[in-house]
């Protein structure tokens, strides 16, 4: 009993999240500007790949080193391939209970995935395993083995493990597998999870951090150095992270690629004998190779181009990019499961034919490239928060194309019909997917979700909360503690308080404030425009003190001849004058708003019949505003966020007012949807 609390006490699980405390100075060995990172797992892989079994039998030699303080036993380490083996592991059952992943390629039979341990040994002794659940899985999931060290690895000594497996891979689901005999092949190797000592991510001792895979996880590794000898089959191109040590080496089984890559965390590869020429090309010294299908050849040039373009921007505003490569993959149309995906050195894109899709293909490209800062270098849990990663990258991909514009492709029929969206920009992108689901902040883990929708947010909306903050702290605020945090915690694993202690010596309790309504809750934004009133100004009963300080007093009646008096003298003087122009008395406008939700401030505009117009301002803390003006025009229209600074708020069309009614834009769709509804139903009548 006593040993089975120790063992919970010291493995993260399933409660593990949005970490609130932040690391100390010290932690993952202090700020690594100008070296590189702590090497705590270096892998020497071997592997033979089978074209028609889709399997390897590999060999792995692991080098773990203990930085913490106390003798290690054990080691927990993922086998993630396992999460394809059946229906019944954590990856299965939560991709029926959220309702499936990406294109949601069913599993036949002969598709499964799995790996098997064939011998682990530690100085050539049998180190025995055991299949864990840190998440309380169920005990058929089998992506987490405890080994048991039969030689206790001392503080600051390492371990050094032989392990022989085999690996079936599945078809392409989830990032990896095959079609045919295309083959991305990643987390296909025994990979040992990351010991946090105090003072890291919020650790209060020595705690390991070995996740079940989960259907919407990531990963999260220790840096280390990788050397691999990958045999693929001859007429097979090949492709991975690092880079190729030798020339490729004939043997009896296939052609032996051997590479190599110091400081990062994980490995992947890819071999086919359907790619086309390589395109390749150079950047400030650093060499780029694109794999594509012959048939996305545009794509690949395109996915090129964003390539440069990314390297560029990422490095300007962040920092350099450290390695000597980038290789790409354009994954061919059937193997789709395997695009959109990062790993350092090393990522995939999509695949488009055609003008309307091309753009998608910069877009992806410049996520999966901009994943090498916030995913590689800065290494965030993915797993705990995956905001980290994905939402941050999404945020700085937008502010990339910020003067750029995408066109989503129409369906088919209507496209045929010669139907085309209107064009949108990234930041609205990440609109269309926010504003639908609400249930949980972004800070939260990958597993721990109301719905797939739900966990969508950790993009969205994260790039949304981090845009209206910029406009609040202002551009080159914000562009220079980015930057600092990339220099502080590159190399390193930052946590949600590390970003948030970088972000408030800038910004200070705005940005404080800001994560604990938007980022460790999800506190709604909805300001509206109320009512625009106009009344105008003419003569009224009552008594009034005339020149000299005589009070006369003016009834009713006498107050409706002097405003027929003065109406029939402006007329005459003014026989032209127009509706909107100033008239015979002036106006008195009332402007008032709603604020639904979180305290925000606004710039609002305020614009008259004579098209002049004011800017006045919205204080945070102020739950309604009202605005009366007195002028010769009314109140024409109202404009919360003309800028649209704040695209956190759940109703944009109401931020906007016309005193009249503005039918024209409804009465043009309706008529334009009257005349495409004609035109179907005669092409049906002629069918």
């Amino acid at each position: 009993m006593f040993a089975a609390l120790l063992l919970a006490a010291d493995l993260a699980g399933a409660s593990a999240g949005a970490v609130r405390v932040a690391s100390s100075a010290s932690a993952w060995g202090g700020v690594r500007e100008g070296k590189g990172p702590e090497r705590v797992a270096d892998y020497d892989l071997e592997a033979t790949l089978d074209p028609v079994r889709h399997s390897l039998d590999g060999h792995e030699r692991l080098t773990w080193r203990n930085r913490s303080t106390e003798p290690v036993r054990e080691l927990y380490v993922h086998l993630y391939l396992n999460a394809f083996e059946g229906e019944e592991t954590t990856f299965a059952r939560e991709r029926k209970r959220y309702g499936g992943f990406r294109s949601e390629t069913r599993t036949k039979r002969g598709e499964w995935g799995y790996i098997e341990l064939r011998s682990v040994t530690q100085h050539g002794q049998a180190v025995p395993w055991t299949f864990v659940h840190p998440d309380g899985g169920p005990l058929t999931d089998r992506t987490v083995a405890r080994f048991d060290l039969p030689r206790a690895v001392s503080p600051g000594g390492t371990a050094v493990l032989e392990i022989e497996f085999h690996d079936q891979l599945p078809r392409v689901v989830a990032r990896t597998g095959w079609f045919g005999s295309y083959h991305l092949v990643a987390q296909w190797f025994p990979k040992v999870g990351v010991l946090e000592l105090p003072g890291e991510r919020g650790a209060t001792e020595p705690r390991w951090n070995c996740h079940e895979l989960h259907l919407y996880s990531e990963f999260y590794a220790d840096f280390g150095s990788y050397r691999a000898a990958i045999t693929v089959p001859r007429g097979y191109t090949f492709g991975s992270v690092g880079v190729e040590t030798s020339p490729p080496a004939e043997s009896a089984a296939g052609v032996i690629h051997r590479v190599a890559q110091d400081d990062v965390h994980d490995f992947a590869f890819t071999a086919w004998d359907g790619y086309a020429s390589p395109l390749e090309a150079d950047w400030n010294g650093i060499h780029l190779k694109v794999l594509h299908p012959p048939e996305y050849a545009e794509a690949a040039r395109i996915a090129l181009q964003a390539t440069r373009d990314g390297l560029d921007y990422f490095s300007r505003t962040l920092g350099p990019y450290p390695y000597r490569q980038v290789t790409l993959v354009v994954p061919p149309w059937n193997a789709l499961e395997s695009g959109g995906m990062e790993y350092e050195t090393f990522f995939t894109t999509i695949g488009a034919l055609g003008p309307p899709l091309l753009p998608l293909v910069r877009f992806v490209t410049v996520h999966e490239l901009g994943h090498g800062w916030f995913m590689g270098l800065l290494a965030s849990n993915e797993a705990e928060e995956p905001f980290l990663d994905e939402g941050l990258n999404d945020f700085w991909d937008a502010r990339m194309l910020l003067n750029e514009a995408l066109q989503i492709p129409a369906p088919g029929p209507l496209a045929a019909l010669g139907l085309r969206t209107p064009k949108i920009g990234y930041f609205d992108l990440e609109r269309t997917g926010t504003q639908r689901f609400q249930a949980d902040p972004v800070a939260g883990n990958s597993w721990n979700r109301w719905s797939g929708g739900s966990y969508a947010l950790v993009y969205t909306r994260t790039a949304l909360v981090f845009h209206d903050l910029e406009q609040r702290l202002g551009g080159d605020v914000l562009a220079r503690a980015f930057a600092e945090y990339y220099r502080r915690w590159h190399f390193r694993h930052p946590s949600t308080a590390d970003l948030e202690a970088v972000l408030a010596e800038s910004g200070g309790e705005t940005v404080r404030a800001w994560f604990r309504e938007q980022v460790h809750d999800r506190v709604p934004v909805d300001d509206r425009v109320d009512s625009i009133e106009a009344e105008e100004m003419v003569p009224r009963p009552g008594t009034f003190l005339e020149a000299g300080g005589v009070r006369v007093e003016v009834d009713e009646d006498q107050a409706r001849q002097k405003e027929r008096q003065i109406r029939d003298e402006f007329r005459r003087a003014h026989p032209n004058a127009k509706s909107g122009e100033p008239g015979p008395f002036p106006w008195r406008s009332t402007v008032k708003l709603r604020r639904y939700a979180a305290a925000v401030p606004e710039s609002v505009v305020v614009r008259f019949d004579d098209d002049t117009a004011e800017t006045v301002q919205w204080a945070a803390g102020d739950r309604w505003q009202r605005w009366v003006f007195e002028k010769p025009v009314r109140v024409a229209s109202v404009q919360i966020d003309p800028d649209r600074k704040v695209l956190l708020d759940l109703n944009k069309l109401d931020d906007g007012r016309t005193r009249e009614r503005a039918p024209a834009a409804s009465r043009r769709w309706t008529m334009e949807l009257k005349a495409w509804m004609e035109l179907l139903l005669a092409m049906v009548g002629v069918l």
